[in-house]
C-alpha cells in the first residue's frame, strides 16, 4: 500500500497500465511460452481468438492491426479515400486522427465540438460538407460515444463514409450499442495505456461488410489473403498485430467490463466529492455508458490546479493541450480549418485527473483532497 500517496515527492501516477501489466505478469509469461512453443508470432491462434471476440462484442468482423493509427489509415484506404478528397475530423483530438487522413493524400477538415461533452458536433459536420467531402471520422473522446443517430443521418444525407475512432471507447455504448458498431468502420487502439491494451502498440478494425473485411485484411498484410503468402492482390502495409500482444488482449477482454465499472465508480466518487466546487466534472449524456478512459474536469484554473497537484505528488494531465489547427505540423500539411469557437475557448480549461482501476484507496483520497484544498484556499 502506498501510505504516502499525495504527500510532496510521492507520485500518484496519471495512468495505471504499468500496474495492470505487472498484475498480469504470470499470465503474460505463460502466454509468451505458449507463443514460443506454438512457433507462430503473427496471425496465429491468439490473434484469431481475439478477432472473433472483438467481432462478437463490437461488430460483426474484426481485424487486429499494429496500431489504432494504422486502423484509421487502412479504413480510409479501404474506403477509397485519397487525393482530392476531404475528411471531416474534430479539432479536439489526438493528432493521429488527422495524420491518417494525410497519409492517404486526402485533406483533413477540422470542425468544432459540442459544449460540455467535447464530442464532434453534428451541426459542425453538416456545415463543413463540400462536394469534396468523402468521409467523417467521429472520435469518441475520453470514453463517451458521440451523437451517432444525428451523425449517421448527416452522413446519409450527404453520402459520407463514417469511420469511428474508438481508441478511447472500449465498450462504451450509445443506447445499448457499442462504440464502433454504427459506422462503416470502427477503429480501436490497443496500445498498452488504453482501457484494454497489450504490451506496446496495437489496434483493431471492426466492420459489418464482407467487402470491407476483405479489403482491410489484405491492406494490413501486404495485399495478401491469409491462406496464400505469395499472391498480392493490392498494395498493402505490414500492419499486423503481434501474437503475444493478441494473447495479452484476449486475456484482458473478459475482464474489461469489470475494469470499466471500476472506472465508473471512481468517476462517481469524484463527481460527488467535487460537487459545489468551481469546476465542471465530465458530462455523461443521456443514453450513454461512459468508460472514462480520461476523467477531464473543466476549470478556468487548469494550469494552477495541475501545478498544485504536482506539488502534492499527483500527476494530472493536459491531454491534447493543442488543437489540431494549432499543431506546428499543420503549418506544412494540407488541411482546412473551420471556425471552432467551442474547442478554442474550452480546450485550455480541461485537466485530466488520475482515474483507473488500479488506483489505490489512499490515492483516490489524495486526488480528492488535492482538488478540494486547491479551491478552498482560493475561494
Amino acid at each position: 500500500m502506498n501510505q504516502d500517496a499525495g504527500k510532496p515527492g510521492v507520485v500518484v501516477p496519471a495512468e495505471g497500465h504499468h500496474r495492470r501489466l505487472a498484475n498480469m505478469r504470470q499470465a503474460i509469461h505463460e502466454h509468451l511460452d505458449a507463443v514460443i512453443d506454438g512457433g507462430t508470432t503473427v496471425m496465429g491462434a491468439y490473434t484469431r481468438q481475439l478477432e472473433r471476440s472483438l467481432g462478437g462484442r463490437w461488430g460483426v468482423h474484426a481485424v487486429a492491426t499494429s496500431s489504432g493509427t494504422e486502423s484509421l489509415h487502412l479504413s480510409l484506404r479501404a474506403s477509397g479515400v485519397g487525393p482530392g478528397d476531404e475528411v471531416i475530423v474534430p479539432n479536439m483530438t489526438f493528432v493521429a486522427t488527422a495524420f491518417a487522413v494525410n497519409a492517404v493524400g486526402a485533406t483533413p477538415v477540422f470542425v468544432d465540438v459540442e459544449p460540455d461533452s467535447w464530442l464532434i458536433s453534428p451541426d459542425a459536420i453538416r456545415r463543413a460538407v463540400t462536394p469534396r467531402t468523402k468521409a467523417v471520422i467521429v472520435v469518441h473522446l475520453h470514453g463517451q460515444v458521440a451523437a451517432m443517430d444525428e451523425i449517421m443521418a448527416v452522413a446519409a444525407e450527404h453520402g459520407l463514409i463514417v469511420i469511428e475512432d474508438c481508441a478511447q471507447a472500449h465498450e462504451a455504448t450509445y443506447h445499448g450499442r457499442p462504440a464502433g458498431s454504427f459506422g462503416d468502420f470502427g477503429c480501436f487502439s490497443m496500445w498498452a495505456g488504453k482501457n484494454a491494451g497489450g504490451l506496446g502498440d496495437g489496434g483493431a478494425v471492426v466492420v459489418k461488410d464482407e467487402k470491407n473485411l476483405l479489403a482491410v485484411e489484405r491492406l494490413h498484410n501486404l495485399g495478401r489473403d491469409r491462406d496464400n503468402r505469395y499472391v498480392h492482390h493490392s498494395w498493402g502495409s505490414r500492419a499486423r498485430f503481434s501474437e503475444l500482444d493478441a494473447a495479452v488482449l484476449a486475456h484482458q477482454i473478459s475482464l474489461l467490463p469489470e475494469w470499466n465499472e471500476q472506472r465508473r465508480l471512481v468517476a462517481d466518487r469524484y463527481d460527488k466529492a467535487f460537487a459545489g466546487l468551481p469546476l465542471s466534472t465530465p458530462t455523461v449524456l443521456p443514453g450513454r455508458e461512459h468508460v472514462f478512459y480520461k476523467y477531464a474536469v473543466h476549470t478556468d484554473h487548469a494550469v494552477e490546479l495541475a501545478a498544485h497537484l504536482a506539488g502534492r505528488g499527483i500527476q494530472a494531465e493536459r491531454v491534447y493541450p493543442h488543437l489540431l489547427s494549432e499543431q506546428p505540423a499543420f503549418e506544412r500539411l494540407p488541411h482546412r480549418a473551420e471556425p471552432t469557437p467551442v474547442a478554442t475557448a474550452n480546450n485550455p480549461k480541461l485537466l485530466c485527473l488520475p482515474l483507473y482501476p488500479e488506483l489505490l484507496e489512499e490515492e483516490k483520497q489524495a486526488v480528492i483532497s488535492g482538488v478540494t484544498t486547491f479551491f478552498e484556499s482560493r475561494f
